[in-house]
């Protein structure tokens, strides 16, 4: 990138300010530490714009490399190729000015980020949460990348290792308590992780994160009417003006199609889903609810071609995350557009087989998960269900590795299910169904499953 850590100014160490944690802050501002707060919290609840008030403590304070340092993190965690582009160029910009060892040690982590150095950047962060337990930027920004690494062992025990340096009085200590709710829902920890996430809206009732956990909780338990109440009776602390809102309507939607309303699922992705395709996280979720409606047999293809043309089947920002290029390829197959798709399909897989703009987090992730990901889907396209069959079965036990919730990885089970019954393979959907009768044996959605196999067979 052409910079290094020991080009930012050793500074703002003796300035005596501290921010509301006692978390030292390099500079003199009080006005510009003002605004990080505001932004922090912002970035923790995604209520309001961080980036601007990142933006005002850079104006307050112009030789100050921390809010810069914050922005560039914070670009990262969206997770696509043209964000982390602009975060190179806020780092850039950061190496020309001052800094404490804290904030210094901030800008090594989100240099590895950036250049996609994505388990290098967390652990450089936990280095910091060793000395600075209390430094909740470097708790979020790690917590997240945990989510895209899909290390959901430290999704739970990052936050863990730090709630007890952290109480109740200290500000922001709500949302530490809803990584750990979300941490606990993936490590399958569920009674804990309702209580933990009731608990976090205790202390902030409008914590979508914190209420996003509690949903989960919900989905993996097949508890799909009381996620129905849970969401709806607190709309108006998580969809009204708020950054993480489509990701709270997917699992709404997730709720409806448990019980087989497809109907209401429809509705939620036309009024809340389709609308939002600025950002590869919202068209994640539109791909994801308009593919599950089209193995129940809906016609969405005309949705889904709109929803393709947001979509890039080409580098530099196709191949940059194996996750959402798995997504993109979702998209274009379910467009049905025959004469475009074997192109669009080959320059995808072309872009996650030699990808030219990340690092060895995704092409360790592309090569093990995403890659093989997508030649199953190929075939499933080309109507070689037993191909896909084949190929989603050896891979889908270790999709976690390439990120994504336990929700939002039900869909390649789904289309499992849906490839195996198509190239006449009862008894493995049969068995594969199995599963899902600890927690979901009397849904609406197991049931037509069961009623597809029974005919089948």
């Amino acid at each position: 990138m052409g910079y290094f850590i020991d080009d930012i100014a050793s500074a703002g160490a003796a300035t005596g300010l501290k921010d509301a944690r006692g978390c030292a802050a390099g500079t003199s501002s009080a006005v510009a530490l003002g605004h990080v707060e505001a932004a922090l919290e912002s970035m923790l609840s995604y209520f309001g714009d961080p980036l601007q008030a990142l933006d005002e403590a850079a104006r307050c304070d112009p030789g100050w490399a921390w809010p810069r340092v914050l922005k560039a993190a914070l670009l990262l965690t969206l997770g696509e190729y043209e964000p982390a582009r602009q975060a190179a160029d806020e780092l850039a910009a950061a190496s020309q000015l001052s800094a404490n060892p804290r904030e210094r040690a901030h800008f090594a982590a989100a240099r590895a980020a950036v250049q996609g150095e994505w388990e290098t950047a967390c652990d450089l962060w936990e280095r910091l949460l060793v000395e600075h337990p209390r430094d909740v930027a470097a708790l979020l920004f790690a917590h997240l990348f945990d989510f895209y690494r899909g290390d959901a062992l430290n999704l739970r025990r990052r936050p863990e290792r730090v709630l007890p340096q952290w109480s109740p009085e200290l500000p922001l200590y709500g949302y530490v308590l809803g990584m750990h709710a979300f941490g606990l829902e993936e490590a399958g920890h569920y009674g804990q992780a309702e209580d933990r996430g009731r608990a976090a809206l205790e202390v902030n009732r409008r914590d979508p994160w914190a209420i996003h956990a509690v949903t989960h909780v919900f989905e993996m338990q097949g508890r799909h009417e009381d996620g129905t109440r849970w969401l709806s009776g607190r709309a108006a602390d998580w969809a009204i003006d708020n950054g993480f809102a489509f990701h709270n309507w997917f699992h709404a939607a997730l709720f409806h199609l448990e019980r087989m309303d497809t109907a209401a699922a429809l509705s939620v992705y036309d009024e809340h889903l389709a609308p939002a395709t600025d950002m590869a996280l919202q068209r994640v979720d539109g791909t994801a609810i308009l593919w599950r409606l089209k193995l129940l047999g809906m016609d969405v293809t005309g949705r889904f071609r709109r929803l393709r043309s947001f979509w890039h089947d080409r580098g530099p920002a196709a191949g940059f995350y194996a996750f959402n290029d798995v997504h993109s390829l979702l998209a274009h197959i379910g467009a049905g557009d025959e004469d475009g798709l074997a192109d669009s399909r080959d320059s995808l897989l072309a872009c996650m087989a030699m990808p030219e703009s990340c690092g060895s987090s995704n092409r360790r992730m592309a090569s093990q998960i995403g890659l093989p990901l997508a030649r199953a889907l190929a075939a499933y396209a080309r109507k070689d269900f037993a191909g896909a069959a084949e190929g989603l079965l050896q891979v889908r036990d270790r999709a976690h590795g390439f990120g994504g919730s336990h929700a939002q990885r039900d869909i390649l089970t789904l289309t499992l299910l849906d490839a195996a019954l198509r190239s006449g393979q009862a008894a493995l959907a049969r068995h594969l169904l199995n599963e899902r009768h600890e927690a979901k044996a009397g849904t609406a959605l197991t049931g037509h499953w069961r009623q597809r196999i029974a005919a089948a067979a």
